[in-house]
């Protein structure tokens, strides 16, 4: 499972539908049809406990203790794993979430995991996130509409990041705060192949892109 880069099934592009979840507290999920909408990064806000996204609203207490014994084998610190963003995909009920994990060889890393299985990870000596966008994607589906679901994380230099479709209309993502100084997003997309996630400074240059697919990164 690659970072910034997804790839599945092809289908037909009918309308853009797009939701975006917020976790400052609580949770909390913004519903926008398609079209331009341009959420910003919140500066007043904080994490709740080190994460944004609670334990409780991704995994269940069982598939968590699972997810941290399986980071403890691979040589993390699976007591001090954090969510930094995560969503239940609605198709199969099973969490999808990228995790913050340290290992004593490789630093802080980040894994997406997939149900209670954790992919490979995107590790920094420095305990910085080495690349200032990442994100990964899983297929979903909506009732009978096929759907992307997305998770992510970006720099704290970052100031916007938005999803746009392949007619070339952007829909912002809600940055939420999270620990070690970075933005987290999550959320989902339906009805279209293939979509492009971008990453901007405050000057409004791109300095990241992703483009995601139905299906995996």
């Amino acid at each position: 499972m690659a970072p910034c880069a997804a790839s599945g099934d092809a289908g037909a592009v009918v309308t853009t539908r797009t939701w975006i979840i917020a976790a400052v507290g609580a949770l909390l999920i913004v519903s926008a049809g398609a079209g331009s909408l341009l959420l910003r990064r919140h500066g007043d806000a904080r994490p709740v406990g080190g994460s944004p996204f609670p334990v409780a609203h991704v995994f269940t207490a069982r598939e968590w203790s699972q997810v941290t014994a399986s980071l403890g084998a691979r040589g993390y610190d699976g007591a001090a794993a954090r969510i930094v963003s995560g969503i239940r995909l609605q198709s199969s009920d099973k969490p999808f979430a990228l995790v913050r994990a340290v290992s004593p060889s490789r630093g802080v890393c980040f894994l997406p995991v997939r149900g209670i299985r954790s992919g490979a990870a995107t590790c920094s000596s420095d305990g910085r996130l080495p690349v200032p966008l990442l994100v990964f994607s899983a297929r979903d589906r909506w009732g009978n509409t096929r759907a992307t679901a997305v998770v992510g994380v970006a720099r704290h230099a970052i100031s916007s990041v938005s999803i746009v479709d392949p007619e070339g209309i952007p829909e912002g993502v809600a940055l939420i705060p999270a620990a070690g100084g970075l933005w987290s997003f999550a959320g989902g997309f339906g009805n279209t192949t293939a979509f492009v996630v971008r990453a901007r400074v405050p000057s409004g240059r791109i300095v990241a892109q992703a483009t995601l697919r139905s299906g995996r990164s």
